[in-house]
């Protein structure tokens, strides 16, 4: 796996730490104090696979880290102690966490990192995008993507933070016959879905990453045959991509960067120790410049929190610097502001009076037949890049033609449908019509059956009365004919017996 860059900040009293890893993976850190004195290195943890340094507003320093036990750390300083916790542990023991990176947005952090095979021996090239969120109490991992790691690449994905608190993950995979630039990104705590940029052929791999609001620069570093290539790419808002060459030469090119500086886009890299730089005018890139900084001490790159002035607040960046007792950093926007210390590209042999004649003479012919040959490769990816825009753009236009005559379809079919339902809605409402006329009609016999009702209780009721009189009076008229019956009988009797004597 790549080597983890040093990480280097730059405190309000012009101290400057440095934290690194040494060759028995402890996390050490020391403090530059003044010009050549450095504190002793002081350790921070053993046994540390990856880390990353965040320092935010308030100068507080936070450290992210991995350990041999699949575990990841967190530590603070506090009262000039480093005080920590465990953030989380992969419970896979076949893998290792690395390439760690950290971004704080709002009252969260995210933490990166890569999930990759263990066993370095076994050749694998598999590695798991992992994405961590703590909001200082509990994390969430979300598993991102499975990519094929591109052997001897330092930087598999960066991140990048808008100016929404957005965060945009750019990210390389291998996928054989070239190597591809993917993109996501994580807005309202939700990753989009993954995008495919293009695809980036030859060796010696690598990329940064400039964001300008809505604007994606992106510069590809790569190596065909013995040229190497450091290459523009520009995507606007609407997604439209463009390319453009930077610069080529016989050399190795190494840790290029990208800036702007006075609302101008710049790019500058390392070629055989020196320092160069760019600049772009929105139709090219001009002319290598050659940045003499007065000695040839070697010079690294460096990940580098510093504030830029007292007013502004305090940026990430990739910086250059030398290596030695007397640590001298040079920030890229600042040695392009004056250029008085800067020559061209084909003006730095000049000052080097070593080299023969005839050797440089022969270098620049093959450099320009090198030139010549990667430019004739370059146009004839421009024109197949060229074709395939036109086959997308002939697939749109047809998809497009399509997508109008099922419009028209649907057209016709919506004035069809309304037609049919115009007419049902006008049937409905007829027989709506209908139905409330039957219905108030019901409505008024009903109320007339009513009334007739109650007339005929009212009726029942005096028939009633009626009966219950007449059964009385009958009742009454019974017992009175009974009585009479009774005495009838009565003198029957009593007026017989007299006679009989």
């Amino acid at each position: 796996m790549s080597s983890i860059y040093p990480w280097i900040y730059v405190d309000y009293a012009n101290n400057i730490w440095k934290f690194f890893e040494n060759n028995n993976k402890e996390l050490v850190y020391k403090i530059m104090y003044g010009e050549g004195k450095w504190t002793k290195e002081s350790l921070i943890d053993r046994d540390v696979l990856g880390f990353a340094v965040y320092v935010d507003e308030d100068e507080t320093i936070h450290i992210v880290y991995s350990n041999i036990k699949g575990e990841l750390k967190y530590c603070t300083m506090k009262d000039k102690q480093w005080v920590g916790k465990i953030l989380y542990k992969i419970q896979i023991d076949d893998f290792k966490i690395q390439n760690l990176k950290v971004e704080i947005s709002g009252d969260n952090m995210h933490i990166f990192y890569l999930l990759v095979g263990n066993d370095d021996s076994d050749g694998s090239d598999h590695g798991v995008l992992m994405h961590c969120m703590w909001n200082g109490k509990e994390t969430r991992s979300t598993t991102l993507q499975d990519i094929m790691l591109v052997p001897n690449l330092r930087e598999h994905y960066l991140i990048n933070v808008n100016e929404n608190n957005n965060i945009d993950m750019f990210f390389i995979t291998d996928e054989g016959d070239e190597v591809s630039l993917n993109y996501y990104r994580f807005e309202n705590l939700k990753w989009s879905p993954v995008n495919r940029l293009y695809g980036i052929q030859g060796d010696d791999i690598g990329f940064e990453v400039l964001r300008d609001q809505e604007e994606i620069h992106i510069l590809n570093k790569s190596r065909e045959e013995s040229i190497n290539f450091l290459d523009h790419v520009y995507i606007d808002i609407t997604g439209n991509i463009q390319e453009f060459r930077v610069h080529e030469s016989n050399n190795k090119l190494e840790e290029p960067l990208l800036f702007i500086e006075n609302n101008k886009l710049y790019s500058c890299w390392l070629e055989q120790g020196k320092i160069f730089y760019s600049v772009f005018n929105d139709e090219k890139w001009s002319s290598a410049f050659y940045f003499d900084r007065g000695d040839e001490l070697a010079v690294n790159r460096y990940n580098c929190f510093i504030r830029i002035d007292d007013k502004s607040s305090i940026k990430s960046m990739g910086v250059y610097g030398t290596n030695e007792l007397d640590l001298c950093l040079f920030i890229p926007s600042w040695f392009v502001v004056d250029n008085k210390d800067s020559l061209k590209y084909d003006e730095v042999d000049k000052v080097n009076t070593d080299t023969p004649y005839e050797e440089k003479t022969v270098k620049n012919l093959k450099l320009e037949l090198s030139r010549i040959t990667s430019e004739k490769m370059s146009l004839e990816r421009k024109i197949d890049s060229l074709k395939m825009q036109l086959q997308k753009k002939q697939r749109f236009m047809e998809d497009y033609e399509e997508k109008i005559v099922r419009v028209l379809e649907q057209k016709h079919k919506v004035e069809e449908n309304y037609n049919i339902f115009l007419e049902l809605q006008q049937k409905t409402q007829k027989d709506l019509e209908d139905i409330n006329q039957r219905l108030l009609e019901e409505r008024e016999i009903k109320t007339s059956i009513e009334s007739e009702l109650e007339e005929f209780k009212e009726e029942n009721i005096v028939i009633k009365q009626q009966i219950r009189i007449i059964s009385e009076e009958k009742e009454k008229l019974h017992k009175e004919l009974e009585l009479e019956k009774n005495q009838s009988i009565m003198e029957r009797l009593l007026g017989k017996r007299p006679s009989e004597i």
